[in-house]
């Protein structure tokens, strides 16, 4: 190796050094949001100063402007295309703002998608762009797991439902239970419950893992406001025959009564600009506030003021079963918790050698550990007597932790409890420290507004990007490459910049920090993490020593082209992630700390 490609090489490990020195102040200090976001603005500040003087400055006096501008251009492009690639692949989990960038644009995405396929639905077909529009905006895509039951028969219908991806099975109980249809990707179902207001009377279960898109009554309603050609839409939908067929076949009404609701229902549809309710849905509010001190098995309802158990009582939904019926089975998806008002469940574990089944009685909930921790039923669950119960479903207890301040707080409490700790590592096999893990993103998750995470949900987050650990190394890599262009086409016609190398250690560090604590909390090992920023140091030096190799004997044009091809990359970088990143972090230092760090850079050119 010859004596300039040699320093190009120390001189790159010597700026590159910080990434691993970051990633190993990760294992011992994670620093707060507002302090990352101060050393990413700062990092990006000295970057841009040494960028501007040191390659942006120094082709300027060689007269070189246009080869750097066109270099500056392909590096831009090229960091933007390379970087969606990467991303695509999982390589946007290695920090904040490429995840909340790729979830905005996968968002922007599935958006447009709803927009063409909600205007396929009869009552929405003939409305104009705009108004279709608004309504996608009220659209929310949702993820279930395969044997997800997403409404069970005389569940309130409050939602219309979409497939995006996967196929669900309606079950008809008027048949025992039997396959009514499967609907697939694009299909949509609950419709007529959905508009006439009247409980579910089928079943829908999931046959895959999918994710769907739902657009609730509530938002319905405010559409319906302020659309007449939604009104008279929905009104011609009212005054068909299959609806009258549906109120007589799945509610049991004649025909005259059906017709004299539809007729109803449109009169105060044009009145009123609301839709009258066919089979209203039977409340036992009083019932379950009588009872909710003396739930068992759930501490966490105990001691809740008066208006928070006035809250839960209008979302729980009461429910009569018949002897043998079966709740749920085991290693299925757990998206509801029951409390028993009357007769007996016994609980059936495959894995108790004992085959001793559980009993439980009046006022005993089941069902609970599973439900939140958003996994798999670890037991099966029959009436061994006609029973009564109450459901939570999941989706109600979401709402219920956003509006309750102590029901949020005794959730916490119970999630930290050792007794959910060691059902997380005997009953789902998450191991002490995925659990301990799982706890703490639990109640942080809690704390900041936000719900459980679901372990359903980490594992899909693993089995959608398998290729995350090498698409955020490369998306590092990525991040990397134009600095050791730079190093060892600098070291050819003059000795590197002190303000280049102090500008590039400086942005190195607070990149490095940033992404090891986003990587740790993705739940990579740190050694995994150390390995990726040591091997980059290592490369960012190799790079360099072959950089100055490269540009032995090379042109001005030339090398201002391929100076220019770093300077666009990692401009193009900084503006992208590093400043995005500590905005998102920390808004209110990122304008002081990005001229801190420019003016640290010009200070080391002062030194020269």
């Amino acid at each position: 190796m010859s004596d300039i490609a040699f320093k190009a090489f120390i001189l790159a490990i010597i700026s590159a050094c910080s990434l691993p020195l970051g990633a190993i102040t990760s294992a011992f200090w994670k620093p707060g949001d507002r302090v990352l976001a101060f050393l990413m603005a700062f990092g990006g500040g000295a970057l841009l100063a040494a960028l501007t003087i040191d390659l942006v400055g120094s082709a300027l006096v060689k007269g070189e402007f246009y080869s750097l501008a066109l270099g500056s251009l392909i590096g831009g492009a090229l960091f933007i295309v390379l970087n969606q690639i990467i991303n695509n692949h999982g390589g946007f989990l290695r920090k904040s703002s490429t995840t909340i960038y790729y979830l905005q644009r996968q968002r922007r995405v599935r958006f447009q998608r709803v927009l063409s396929h909600i205007g396929l639905l009869p009552v929405f077909r003939d409305l104009p762009r705009n108004e279709v529009r608004s309504l996608a905006e009220s659209v929310v895509t949702r993820e279930y797991p395969k044997g997800s039951t997403l409404y069970s028969r005389n569940d309130p219908s409050e939602r219309l439902y979409i497939i995006e991806d996967g196929e669900v099975e309606l079950l008809d109980p008027q048949k025992n239970m039997g396959p009514l249809r499967t609907l697939h990707k694009n299909d949509s179902f609950g419709r007529m419950a959905f508009f006439t207001g009247a409980p579910h009377q089928t079943v829908a279960v999931t046959k895959t893992n999918i994710r769907v898109w739902t657009l609730t009554r509530q938002e319905f309603n405010k559409c319906l406001q302020g659309s007449p050609k939604l009104k008279n839409a929905l009104r011609l939908f009212l005054q068909g025959q299959d609806i009258i067929r549906y109120l007589q076949e799945r509610h049991g009404m004649d025909y005259e009564g059906a017709k004299g609701w539809a007729i109803s229902a449109v009169e105060s549809l044009q009145k009123e600009g609301v839709l009258l309710e066919a089979v209203p849905l039977v409340r036992r509010d009083d019932e379950f506030k009588r009872i909710v001190n003396k739930i068992r098995r759930v501490p966490f309802f105990c001691g809740l003021e008066m208006e928070d158990i006035e809250e839960i009582a209008t979302r729980v939904i009461s429910k009569n079963h018949e002897k043998g019926y079966t709740f749920f089975h085991q290693n299925e998806y757990a998206d509801r918790m029951y409390i028993i008002e009357s007769g007996e469940v016994a609980l059936i574990d495959p894995g108790n050698r004992t085959r001793e089944l559980l009993k439980l009685h009046p006022h005993d909930a089941f069902g609970t550990m599973s439900f939140l921790s958003g996994a798999c039923h670890t037991v099966t669950a029959i009436a061994t007597d006609d029973t009564t119960v109450w459901i939570l479903r999941r989706r109600d207890f979401r709402e219920l932790l956003m509006k309750s301040k102590h029901l949020n707080r005794a959730i916490q409490d119970f999630l930290q409890r050792e007794e959910m700790h060691n059902y997380l590592e005997q009953r789902q096999y998450l191991g002490h420290e995925n659990a301990t893990k799982w706890s703490r993103k639990a109640v942080r998750s809690i704390d900041t507004g936000g719900f459980t995470p679901s372990t359903f949900e980490m594992s899909q987050a693993v089995k959608q990007h398998p290729g995350a650990p090498v698409a955020i190394w490369l998306g590092i890599m990525l991040d990397g490459i134009p600095e050791s262009l730079v190093i060892g086409s600098s070291m050819i016609h003059s000795h590197l910049s002190l303000s280049l190398l102090a500008g590039l250690f400086l942005s190195n560090f607070p990149e490095a920090l940033s992404s090891s604590v986003e990587m740790k909390e993705q739940g990579y090992r740190f050694t995994k993490i150390l390995t990726m920023w040591t091997s980059l140091m290592v490369m960012t030096g190799i790079g360099s020593a072959l950089g100055s190799i490269f540009f032995t004997g090379a042109s001005p044009a030339l090398f201002y082209l391929v100076e220019g091809v770093a300077a666009g990359s990692m401009l193009t970088m900084v503006a992208e992630t590093m400043l995005p990143e500590a905005y998102f972090k920390g808004s209110s230092v990122v304008g002081i700390s990005t001229l801190l760090g420019f003016l640290a850079a010009i200070f080391f050119k002062t030194l020269e």
